[in-house]
């Protein structure tokens, strides 16, 4: 038996040869029961996944495994047409199809064994992504751990990583955006490209997509079902020279990947926390085990890798200068001062400035003004200056 022509959703009535090897692959990952293992079987029995589209349900019946489930779906999938509108969204969306077989796919990735056979991509993969490191935490971060997902970023991008993360809430979407002040960033998502998940990072998708890449295993219309995301935290880490873990509670989708960075040889890093937040367990868990090196900056991040993996040069960045700093007054300088090092509500401030809440609002608007304290929803603040009147 041979199969019928198909319409294909871009180029008009084609024949099954005139796809190209992307676009076969596409098809066999639509086919039902048919996972990776089995879809890299075909192809290397076939010689490529075109190739074995070709083949009868009586040839594929000859193969072990390859039972009766399979076989059904191998008959109907050229009458199938989510394939097709899958197709027809990968051209209008901009997504380019990246099979494992792509001279293009990213080479740590194939390092692992359960990488995917098909990426789907908006936005470019160069070669300098090879130097890369996620950035992981909880979706409910604190203050500071969405302060340190940034800076860690910041920092990071300037000795010439690509940041790598999951465009989700909180501590995801401050290192993506920590990267983007001056570097590559690339975000890996449990969802399909034309379902971005969370909605609120769609404008940071697009953004992301233009200085770095969105990547995903799944189908364009995928939705962020609960189930994707563990098997996407095994790209974030795959795809990278380690996993920096900024903030997670044991329990958590970031201590899963930093458990998948442990079976794929990758280097760990975490940054210690308060002992009696359960949001810095994981953190503390995989420092006492020895599983996750404890870093305070950026800095010794590159350090460890530069022995590891070569040179790592910072980028060039220019130093703020000493015009640029706004003089303070004896008041305000007074107040910042008692500043600890962490985020204190209005409440706390009042408890230690002595100086009436009217008066206080001012000033705190003027330190947030001059760049010495950073304002946060809840009127809460943190010092980001030093207080230097000569």
């Amino acid at each position: 038996m041979i199969n019928e022509p198909i319409i294909h959703p871009i180029k008009g009535r084609i024949l099954i040869e005139e796809l190209d090897e992307s676009e076969a692959l596409l098809i066999l990952t639509s086919v039902g029961n048919l996972g990776a293992v089995k879809v890299r079987f075909l192809i290397h029995h076939f010689g490529s996944a075109l190739q074995a589209l070709l083949a009868t349900p009586e040839e594929i019946s000859k193969f072990a495994g390859f039972g009766s489930k399979i076989l059904t779906s191998w008959a109907r999938w050229p009458i199938d047409e989510s394939w097709k509108r899958n197709l027809l969204l990968v051209a209008k969306c901009g997504v380019t199809l990246l099979p494992y077989t792509s001279q293009h796919y990213p080479k740590r990735l194939l390092e692992i064994a359960d990488a995917p056979v098909l990426l789907y991509v908006k936005g470019t993969l160069i070669p300098a992504d090879q130097r890369s490191i996620a950035i992981i935490g909880t979706r409910q971060a604190s203050i500071y751990g969405l302060e340190m997902a940034k800076k860690f970023a910041s920092e990071l991008t300037a000795f010439g990583f690509t940041i790598v993360s999951g465009l989700a809430r909180g501590v995801d979407t401050a290192a993506h955006q920590g990267a983007l002040e001056r570097g590559r960033t690339l975000a890996v998502i449990g969802s399909g490209l034309a379902d971005i998940y969370p909605g609120e990072n769609r404008a940071l998708a697009e953004r992301l997509s233009g200085q770095g890449a969105l990547i995903s295993e799944f189908p364009m219309e995928t939705p962020p079902d609960r189930q994707n995301f563990p098997q996407r935290n095994r790209i974030v880490s795959g795809i990278t020279l380690g996993t920096l873990l900024i903030e997670a509670p044991l329990k958590s989708g970031a201590m899963i990947t930093m458990e998948k960075g442990i079976e794929q040889g990758r280097s760990l890093f975490a940054l210690p926390g308060r002992i009696d937040n359960d949001n810095f367990r994981g953190n503390h868990h995989l420092i006492k085990k020895g599983k996750a090196l404890l870093v305070e900056t950026g800095a010794e991040i590159a350090a460890y890798l530069d022995g590891l993996f070569g040179d790592f040069h910072p980028l060039p960045t220019a130093a703020k200068p000493a015009s640029s700093i706004i003089p303070l007054d004896k008041e305000e300088e007074r107040v910042l001062r008692c500043f600890p090092s962490q985020e204190l509500s209005v409440e706390e401030i009042f408890a230690f400035a002595k100086i009436s809440i009217s008066a206080l609002n001012v000033l705190l608007m003027k330190l947030v003004l001059k760049g010495y304290l950073k304002e946060f929803p809840g009127k809460v603040y943190k010092k980001i200056g030093i207080a230097n009147n000569g």
